[in-house]
């Protein structure tokens, strides 16, 4: 074994993994062989007599314990006793082991991250916050004070050690505003820590951060315990120790305090303080142990010259780092490319066309590229410009579960067992996917329409129509909607005697086809898929631990306050793909071509923002640096660059933007270009990329569009000539470009699920023959300005709001706008009756119509009312000085253009001491809108052809009047006669198009949170 180890291992190496008299410190760098020097250590020291189950390995992850766990018994032999576990996992062993000691039962258990929101958010009234201001959605806050509470604990200190520091500094006379206000605010953290920890140590509940810290209290307090668990190892490994943060510092001190112990780490890739990771503790353990040997591993055997030296030169811009000098093993490769472009859409083709060049002309296959951005969002563009050239693409790391199509499907169903009164949307996705017409569709809706009107008690009317009255309604697919309604009920009441686990369970694998359609294609994407059903079904076992949890309804609602929140996909596929991943999930990874993609001021170094809540410096533990909280954001941000460029092994390109679309300015070279003297260093080849008219994310002329136009044609083509066969291929065709467009590869298309369509129906057919089947859109339609609005925004939108009329969920807070606008109404309509109305008398009539039942919280609620008092006094304040006269609210209207109705209410006319009018409209929110906006805005100009029909001429001006006490101001425009007919020929245009039934997808980031996204085919595609 000597000789082996001798024969394989460079000097640094050796002496690392042969030293055993004292604590030691390997520096490993990037691609310098720590892997197999950590597994010849450990061969090293049963060699040398350590048995094999007296040696522990603690480490990051799961993943990680499992590899190395792999390769030592690789060397030793499976099965061999040695330990080797994630920091977490170990202590959460030493929880089960020892629960009585530290005063919980045996039942105790893990509270998921879900869990845990769901009560912060359903408690949020209980945590009695004094100055933190809730929002309509407390989600963010709560994540913030989650976080804020896990920084806390990282450094050990509990809700009561909090407690007396801020007690202590708040009565210092001396501070000032700034400080007074950060600690009052940390006063409702500690308030919410409290709460917390409470409701965990009552429920037998604990999380990741409670591990570590009842572990280390517990070897703290008593040395019985401390001293079998030191007994149990000789010998003690931790990988990735730049990762650690003071609690797991002082958990390996609490362990190893004999010195038997080796870390490995690498201070320039520590990346994770967002994590509570601290690069000072390499410090701490320089100083914990006066005896610390270090050794370098200053060979990097993965990249060339030119990438190490490169990437060296950057990271030694940071100050205070350990002492080492990589070198690379390998000779001299090419030099490395820093591209500029244009803008961001230029960028992102270049990076496209020159990854399609590197596997045409160079043989590379598309898995030994990776491009790595700083966020996850900006990767999109890249993906975009990759599948736009049939280049195979994937995303790596965290998505949002609600992103997949699957789990929409799945989420659909369920909504219909917790409430099938109020879920129009979740019906329509279900009808929908089961095969039932848009015709079909419509007319159930219709009749719903009139249920509702007739018996409000039937909610949005869908579930009684499907109940009641399908065999009285004109629709085609009566059948196959009473089979998907059975299937629907015999769920309803299986729930009644069933955990809302099980519940799901049984909708997914014995009512539904959701589980069955993707065993049987047993592809990745499948594999996939069932992976994030199984994760579906556990985050709803999880959440039935939530108090009230037991009911299906609770937990329907517990599931909608965090089923936006990220999961982790998992590692990349071993798929001949181009891997897109953020900097972060590229850690530990290398591979031939690495793109380090928008390399751009406030893109990478991000721009630092400062966390809501942090732990004090004059508070936290351990050695701390003495330097500016944006100096040490900035040094991590370089790190992150550093990480990214050292996983290449033979090329690497670092690409910039000049310019990003969303921005008006010029964005500038990130810094870290600057400090490697980009345009003159010797190791860099700089490019120029050409601009680009594409524009990843809208509509773009892509090799792939100009083929799907290709074979739309060829389909026209051939189903006029009646080579139905030919149409047939090239719909599939069509089907598999669709395909590359939504998922960049073809590893999830199947034919056959493709080709198993449903033929019409007899009476359909003998309609289409006789040309009975009517237009989806009524012709006699009436038009309003929000319908024109919502066609513009979105064609497809408005089809399902206004033709299908799809019901949208209720919504549950209380609307703002209507509150503000009755009272108003009220408050000008006694004027104009010759009172003398009182801020008084509006808050009154506030009070008198407040639908305090409508708010989840409480304190959401008080601050909601106290919003809307001061829109009150707004609106009296001006109302005390204007000097014309209000003479109609609420004004109705119908116009006629060109044979097409406009309805509509104004919500005030003013006239002036001079006769002329004035429109004016309330907007309670804060969104405002720019003057010249304001000229082209639908609504105001079909209210002044309103007031021109009714009093003879325009009015003189028209705007809207800002109640928002953050906005509060009146903004009038001068109306034309030039601007009004200028949208009103836009109107009569839109018109035209919803006549024609063009009812296309207008993308916007902001598709993922209409209320249609359910059965939205783009917003499920994405």
């Amino acid at each position: 074994m000597r000789k082996m180890v001798a024969g394989t291992l460079n000097d640094g190496q050796l002496k690392a993994v042969t030293y055993t008299e004292g604590p030691l410190l390997i520096l490993a760098g990037p691609g310098s062989g720590k892997t197999l020097t950590i597994t010849e250590k450990v061969v090293d020291l049963i060699d040398n007599g350590i048995s094999a189950e007296r040696i522990l390995a603690l480490t990051f992850s799961e993943k990680a314990a499992g590899e190395m766990q792999e390769r030592i018994e690789r060397q030793i032999g499976i099965g061999s006793g040695i330990s080797v576990s994630t920091f977490h996992s170990f202590c959460n062993e030493l929880i089960r082991q020892f629960p009585l000691d530290m005063g919980i039962s045996y039942g105790t258990r893990l509270i998921s991250k879900e869990h845990s929101h769901v009560w912060g958010i359903r408690n949020i009234d209980t945590f009695e916050f004094e100055n933190l201001i809730i929002p309509p959605v407390p989600y963010d806050l709560i994540t913030s004070l989650m976080e804020g509470v896990s920084q806390f604990q990282d450094h050990l200190i509990d809700h009561d050690e909090l407690k007396d520091y801020i007690d202590k500094k708040l009565s210092d006379p001396s501070i000032d505003d700034e400080e007074k206000d950060t600690l009052l605010k940390m006063a409702d953290l500690e308030r919410f820590y409290r709460h917390y920890q409470e409701y965990k140590w009552n429920n037998n509940f604990v999380d990741y951060d409670d591990m570590i810290a009842m572990a280390c209290s517990l070897l703290e307090k008593n040395n019985v315990i401390k001293n079998e668990v030191k007994s149990r190892y000789d010998y003690i490994l931790v990988d990735e120790f730049q990762d650690t943060n003071y609690a797991q510092l002082h958990l390996v001190h609490l362990l190893a305090d004999s010195g038997n112990l080796t870390c490995v780490a690498d201070d320039d890739q520590c990346i994770y303080r967002f994590r509570g990771a601290y690069l000072s503790n390499i410090k701490q353990l320089n100083d914990h142990y006066s005896n610390l040997e270090k050794v370098a591993l200053e060979v990097n055997y993965r990249s060339t010259n030119q990438i190490v030296e490169l990437s060296k030169q950057l990271v030694s811009c940071n100050p205070e780092r350990e002492v080492k000098d990589f070198k690379a093993h390998n000779s001299d490769g090419e030099l490395v490319k820093v591209v500029k472009a244009p803008d961001d859409d230029s960028e992102a083709e270049w990076v496209a066309n020159e990854i399609k060049r590197l596997a045409n002309e160079e043989g590379l296959e598309y898995q030994d590229i990776y491009i790595l951005t700083r966020k996850r969002a900006d990767g999109e563009k890249f993906s975009d410009a990759l599948k736009a050239l049939m280049i195979p693409v994937e995303y790596v790391g965290s998505l949002q579960l609600s992103d997949f199509p699957v789990i929409q499907d799945a989420l659909a169903y369920m909504k219909l067992l917790a409430d099938p009164f109020n879920n129009g949307v979740s019906f329509a996705k279900v009808l929908f996917r089961e095969g039932v017409t848009e015709h079909n569709l419509q007319k159930i809706n219709i009749q719903a329409l009139q249920v509702k009107k007739t018996d409000p008690t039937q909610g949005d009317g869908i579930y009684s129509v499907l109940l009641n009255d399908l065999d009285y309604i004109d629709i085609t697919q009566a059948e196959l909607v009473k089979s998907i309604l059975s299937r629907i009920e015999e769920v309803i009441s299986y729930k009644k005697n069933h955990l809302p686990s099980d519940t799901v369970k049984y909708l997914l694998t014995q009512k539904t086809d959701l589980y069955r359609s993707q065993l049987a294609r047993n592809d990745e994407h499948s594999r996939r898929n069932i992976k994030l059903l199984n994760s579906l079904v556990q985050m709803v076992a999880d959440l039935e631990l939530v108090d009230g949890g037991s009911e299906f309804e609770a937990v329907m609602e517990h599931l909608a306050l965090v089923f936006n929140m990220d999961i982790d996909e998992g590692e990349a596929s071993e798929d001949n793909t181009v891997k897109v991943m953020t900097i972060h999930q590229s850690k530990g990874k290398e591979t031939k071509v690495v793109f380090v993609c928008d390399l751009a001021a406030r893109h990478l170094p991000l721009q630092h923002r400062r966390k809501p809540f942090t732990v004090p410096s004059d508070m936290a533990k351990g050695v701390q640096r003495n330097a500016d909280e944006k100096e040490l954001h900035l040094e991590e941000e370089r790190r992150l660059a550093y990480v990214a460029m050292t996983r290449a092994k033979e090329k690497l390109y670092l690409v910039f933007p000049e310019k990003y679309a969303a921005n008006v300015k010029p964005s500038k070279p990130s810094q870290f270009l600057d400090e490697i003297d980009y345009e003159n260093n010797p190791l860099i080849e700089f490019i120029e990329a050409a601009k680009t008219e594409v524009h990843h994310g809208t509509v773009s002329v892509s090799i792939l569009q100009r083929k799907k136009e290709e074979y739309e044609n060829l389909v026209s083509m051939y189903a006029r000539q009646g080579q139905l066969d030919q149409a047939l291929e090239s719909i599939v065709v069509l089907a598999q470009l669709k395909e590359l467009e939504m998922n960049g590869n073809l590893s999830a298309f199947d034919l056959g699920s493709f080709l198993k369509v449903s033929p019409l129906e007899p009476a359909e057919l003998d309609d289409l023959v006789d040309g009975t089947v009517p237009p989806l859109v009524d012709q006699n339609m009436r038009f309003s300005a929000s319908k024109i609005k919502e066609y513009m925004d979105c064609p497809l939108r408005f089809k399902y709001n206004s033709v299908l009329r799809i019901p949208t969920p209720q919504k549950g807070y209380f609307n703002v706008g209507t509150s503000v606008h009755a009272v108003y109404e009220e408050m000008i309509r006694q004027k104009m009756q010759g009172k003398s109305p009182s801020v008084a008398d509006a808050k009154t009539m506030l009070n008198d119509t407040w639908n305090g039942s409508a708010f989840t919280s409480t304190t959401r609620e008080q601050q909601e009312k106290n919003k809307m008092e001061n829109m009150l006094d707004i609106w009296f304040d001006y109302e005390n000085t204007n000097p014309n006269e209000t003479i109609d609210v609420e004004q109705w209207f119908d116009l006629e253009l060109e044979g097409n109705h406009f309805v509509g209410s104004i919500d005030r006319i003013d006239k002036t001491p001079d006769d002329e009018y004035i429109i004016i409209d309330y907007k309670t929110g804060k969104t405002t809108l720019s003057k010249k906006k304001m000229k082209e805005d639908v609504q105001l100009a079909l209210y002044c052809l309103a007031v021109k029909e009714k009093y003879g001429k325009l009015p003189m001006q028209a705007g809207h009047f800002y109640v928002h006490p953050d906005k509060a101001k009146m903004v009038l425009v001068d109306v034309a006669v030039k601007e009004v007919d200028a949208v009103v020929a836009r109107v009569k245009e839109v018109v035209k198009g919803i006549l024609r039934e063009d009812f296309e997808v207008l993308e916007d980031p902001e598709c993922r949170y209409c209320d249609f996204g359910a059965v939205c085919e783009w917003v499920n595609g994405k």
